[in-house]
């Protein structure tokens, strides 16, 4: 059985550019299973919302995929917002969530996703 390192997946994440602010591993119930905030980088919402938010964005995901078999199955998500950008996207059964200052564009989140995708092909399968 393949033993899976999450860890190194959240430090290439977090190579990957700068301005990544955090990066988390989630399984299918929504729990941490690795990562969190980059060192030195405060969160912007207080510590008693990260269930809210977690439970906010994992319920969005599951709710659209009621979708897949109309559309294909989703390749990642892009949140813009005024302070910083979110984007999930999935790795295998697991969730990855990764949240960058508001100046990381959608076509670095894209590279991102693509590069941790192509790197661990086969969590994918």
């Amino acid at each position: 059985m393949l033993e899976v390192h999450w860890d190194k997946i959240i430090t290439e994440i977090f190579k990957f550019d700068r301005r990544v602010r955090s990066a988390q591993i989630l399984d299918q119930t929504g729990r941490q299973i690795a990562g969190g905030m980059r060192k030195g980088i405060p969160s912007l919402e207080p510590q008693s919302e990260d269930i809210r938010l977690i439970a906010g964005i994992t319920i969005q995901i599951s709710n659209d995929k009621t979708w897949d078999r109309y559309f294909g199955k989703n390749q990642f998500t892009f949140n813009k917002r005024e302070r910083l950008n979110i984007m999930t996207f999935y790795l295998g059964n697991k969730l990855v969530l990764v949240s960058a200052e508001p100046d990381f564009t959608l076509q670095q989140a894209q590279d991102l996703r693509n590069q941790i995708i192509t790197n661990h092909v086969d969590l994918v399968r």
